[in-house]
């Protein structure tokens, strides 16, 4: 299974959402894969000093369909991190996925700079011939504040995309997990970081079995 996350927009936490995701399925078992096709490469020189038995770590530029196709059957789970700003990469990896993450940060501005992936995204499933599941997820959300339900019905008003429940909070454990190479869900179990990524996992696989 392939797990694109993208947003033509930085500053969402994508680099960091993929890592722990990609972290989390590895430490539940899975041979995992995740290709870094960001030029900033945070995935890969965060992860590289980090060696996991589960987790194979990629870099990837305009390649990265061929690379994703090449070692698609050599693992349960593939997660590609995308660039911001390149068309043409992301283009190449909606491409080849089974499941399109949009992480979005919960403001109105976030929310509105979206059109440009969701556009990308249509455009692909029509070239491509077949639908691929696509969800935003909200992330880096203050714990402090109560999301109201005005969020999702203002991205319900904009778009046709739907909203993920999971969604991840901006917690010191992701920053801190990562400082030692490892996902929330390895290096506090039982915190609500940990439990959100868990969570998202089991939505992620819920929703591609149901669509499958």
């Amino acid at each position: 299974m392939i797990i694109i996350l993208t947003n033509q927009k930085g500053g969402c936490g994508k680099s960091t959402a993929t890592m722990n995701l990609a972290l989390g399925t590895a430490a539940l078992n899975y041979k995992t894969a995740l290709i870094d096709a960001d030029e900033q490469k945070s995935c890969l020189e965060t992860l590289q000093e980090y060696p996991k038995s589960n987790l194979s770590v990629f870099e990837a530029g305009s390649n990265v369909d061929e690379l994703a196709t090449e070692i698609k059957d050599k693992f349960h789970f593939i997660f590609i991190d995308t660039p911001p700003h390149s068309h043409h990469i992301m283009y190449q990896a909606m491409a080849v996925s089974d499941f399109i993450i949009i992480p979005l940060q919960a403001s109105p501005l976030d929310i509105r700079s979206a059109k440009r992936t969701i556009d990308a995204c249509e455009q692909v499933q029509k070239k491509v011939g077949h639908e691929i599941p696509c969800y935003f997820l909200l992330n880096r959300v203050n714990p402090r504040t109560k999301l109201s339900k005005e969020i999702g019905t203002y991205i319900r008003e904009l778009y046709s995309v739907p909203l993920l429940q999971s969604r991840l909070h901006n917690r010191v454990a992701y920053a801190q997990s990562l400082m030692h190479g490892k996902s929330v869900i390895e290096h506090c179990r039982s915190s609500d970081a940990a439990l959100e990524v868990t969570n998202l996992l089991k939505e992620v696989h819920r929703i591609f079995q149901r669509k499958s």
